[in-house]
């Protein structure tokens, strides 16, 4: 094992954990005076033990990376799931954007796992309770234990979620009554749940209680998550650092380590682009198994998002001239189109059709009138108008809850600070930027194309919110969040990568190394607000 000392390397981490010692250490006591004890003791031990644990990972990371000079393969999957268990703990179940809805869809596909009664029938209706009866009558329908139905965790992150997490964390259910959830699920591809729904069954077969159960789901979905990143970022052939940044923000971690689906996606988001990127300029013939590849990576992305399916377009990027023959390519186009085709109409015909030939829409939650195709088709200026408005008002809170805004059920006192913010800026420029004596292999049509195909894609992440969840009596789109952005994220960055713009200067330890420290001083920031409310 080869040993370096980088001492600016080794100062800027010295110096990071000295900051977060003198804002939280020097005030702890400051601010454990709201936390009522011996109540709420154990919250005052984990926001002592937050702050100890956040310095010392620092401390092993800036070591790590600016002392031993081929830092191990393992370090970056690593980073991602300890920085996940950070989020995880700090950010209690269900506080982020529609968790209780992917709980409870991972929590059907494991009971189907596990061989057991999925969802409610007419023979549990005939049983059930009142308050069962009008759950089901909304559409709700999974078939939990009475144990995993119990009131506690709220959207909103406080002394009591974090009281009860700590004090239950490894309890145990022994119930045999199964009941109805009031969460309605999502009716999308299983795939996406297959993590969490293993960990929800591993659960449930040692009698674990709600909350192990709980965190055992959003385990399995990091980890899947951490995989999927690694995967990308050892197969891509240009900028790692690029998938390596985007997998650590703050975001995107704070996806991964719930049951949103969203990891999923940005995880396989990045797979499939570093396999096309692989077979574009690296690899020398493409094979009937590289295509197969290709075409199982969309066939699990595209169907559950449609509205990422232009990014698929990446594909012709790979050259004609690596397949055995123009035959061979052609036969490859097609079959990959048609398959992936295929799993869009067969997961999404319900929503297709429905799309298609409804003439009136009605929005929930405004009690309103909402768009409709036909509005798309009959009033193109209009909907035009709607876009602008939608662009002009709320393209910077896209930017900031892309990067980390807003976390938590998009609660602004749980977010990351401006100056933070900015960092992540810098680390995400940094990471894109071409070193001295490194290929920049994409040619300015290739850029052009994916510029488009990002131009498209987020077009339809608005338009599906626009038929979705938008009144008409609004002038912008509405329910749009800067987290259906991060997929597309890698794209629009890798516009910089130019053989024009050129660094002498390595700053891929540091800009990682800052990323990582922005979510710890994040967590640790947010952490001191959400134990002092109630």
């Amino acid at each position: 094992m080869k040993l370096i000392l980088n001492k600016n390397g080794l100062l800027l981490t010295a110096g990071t954990i000295f900051i977060l010692a003198f804002l939280f250490l020097k005030t702890y006591m400051e601010t454990i005076v709201g936390i009522p004890s011996p109540e709420f003791e154990a919250v005052r031990r984990f926001y002592w033990w937050l702050i100890v644990f956040g310095c010392g990972f620092l401390a092993c990371l800036g070591g790590t990376l600016w002392i031993l000079k081929d830092p191990p393969l393992f370090l970056f999957p690593g980073t991602v799931v300890v920085l996940g268990l950070f989020y995880m703990l700090v950010l209690t179940p269900f506080s982020t954007p529609d968790e209780s809805a992917h709980f409870v869809s991972a929590y059907r596909l494991s009971s189907q796992f596990m061989g057991k009664q999925a969802v409610a029938d007419d023979g549990f209706l005939a049983q059930a309770t009142e308050e069962e009866k009008e759950r089901i009558s909304r559409g709700a329908n999974v078939l939990v234990r009475s144990g995993d139905d119990v009131p506690g965790l709220y959207t909103a992150v406080g002394q009591s979620t974090y009281n009860l997490v700590l004090t239950e964390m490894f309890s145990l259910d022994n119930s045999r009554e199964m009941t109805v959830r009031y969460e309605i699920p999502v009716n999308t591809t299983p795939v996406v749940y297959i993590p969490q729904a293993v960990g929800i069954s591993l659960a449930r077969l040692f009698h674990l209680g709600y909350i192990p159960l709980v965190y055992l789901g959003r385990l399995f979905n990091l980890l899947a998550f951490a995989g999927m990143a690694a995967m990308a970022v050892r197969v891509t052939p240009l900028k790692k650092e690029l998938f390596m940044a985007v997998s650590c923000l703050p975001m995107t971690l704070h996806l991964a380590a719930s049951f949103s689906y969203d990891a999923a996606f940005i995880g396989l988001s990045m797979m499939f682009f570093s396999w096309c990127f692989y077979l574009a300029y690296e690899k020398e013939k493409v094979t009937v198994r590289d295509t197969v590849l290709l075409a199982l990576l969309l066939i699990l992305l595209e169907p559950g998002k449609i509205v990422y399916l232009p990014v698929a377009g990446i594909c012709l990027f790979i050259p004609a001239s690596k397949f055995k023959s123009k035959k061979h390519y052609w036969i490859s186009v097609i079959s990959v189109i048609i398959a992936v085709i295929a799993a869009v109409f067969l997961v999404n015909r319900l929503v297709l059709s429905a799309w298609a030939t409804s003439t009136e829409s009605y929005v929930g939650w405004s009690e309103a009138a909402g768009y409709t195709l036909k509005d798309v088709w009959e009033h193109p200026y209009q909907i035009f108008q709607v876009y602008y408005e939608t662009l002009v008002t709320q393209f910077d809170y896209y930017l900031i809850t892309m990067l980390g805004g807003f976390l938590g059920n998009l609660d602004p006192d749980l977010t990351v600070p401006p100056f933070c913010l900015a960092i992540l800026w810098y680390v995400l420029i940094a990471s894109v930027i071409r070193r001295e004596g490194e290929e920049a292999p994409m040619s300015g049509g290739q850029k052009g194309w994916m510029v488009f195909l990002v131009f498209l894609s987020a077009c339809l992440v608005l338009a599906s919110m626009l038929l979705g969840w938008t009144p008409k009596e609004l002038t912008y789109i509405t329910g749009v969040q800067g987290r259906y952005f991060i997929p597309l994220l890698p794209l629009v960055l890798l516009v910089i990568f130019d053989k024009r713009l050129v660094t002498s200067l390595d700053l891929r330890k540091s800009a990682w190394y800052l990323e990582c420290f922005v979510s710890i001083y994040a967590l640790i920031r947010i952490c001191s607000t959400a134990c002092l409310r109630y």
